[in-house]
């Protein structure tokens, strides 16, 4: 198992640092997922990190967080509050809607609650982290997000460049 960790965090390593240097969106995140996730699938032993690791990951993910919050965004926050609302719950409406498909068209073999949470606009670790909690397959749920993340970290950065081209300027000139 010590072995198995020490060349998943190696992989999870090289991984964010590559993509950090040729500073690709959400680089650490997803640039330590995609080899992680490949050495897994090709290991004999396919259990996750010690709960520890998990704990901890989700400690410092939290804190974080936590900690980017001012006074500033709040005030940002209660401005686009009413049009935020809005759109959460739309994603969230279609979000559902799409889950509902994908546990029909399985005919019940993925779990509702699991689908759900793999469709839920939101961040891939603290959303796997609440289907472990509640029972539902979180490998599962982290493996949708993964896809997901790869598609939007993949088409965002060439999105924004076309949007900006029509605004002339980018998201970083204010």
């Amino acid at each position: 198992m010590a072995e198995r960790a020490v060349l998943l965090v190696a992989a999870g390593t090289v991984g964010a640092t590559l993509w950090r240097r040729f500073r690709w969106p959400g680089g650490a995140f997803l640039g330590a997922l995609l080899p992680t996730a490949m050495l897994s699938l090709v290991m004999e032993d396919p259990q996750p990190l010690p709960e520890g690791v998990r704990w901890l990951a989700l400690l410092l993910l939290g804190t974080y967080t936590g900690s980017t919050v001012d006074r500033g965004v709040l005030r940002h926050i209660r401005a686009s509050l009413p049009v935020a609302i809005a759109g959460i719950l739309a994603l969230i409406a279609v979000a559902v809607a799409l889950g509902w498909v994908l546990h029909s068209q399985f005919a019940g073999e993925l779990g509702l609650g699991t689908v759900l949470l793999g469709t839920m606009p939101g961040g891939a670790s603290g959303l796997s982290a609440v289907a472990y909690d509640l029972g539902a397959d979180a490998r599962l749920v982290a493996s949708l997000h993964m896809v997901r993340q790869i598609m939007v970290f993949g088409a965002l950065p060439l999105v924004l460049r076309w949007l900006a081209s029509f605004r002339g300027g980018s998201e970083r000139s204010r």
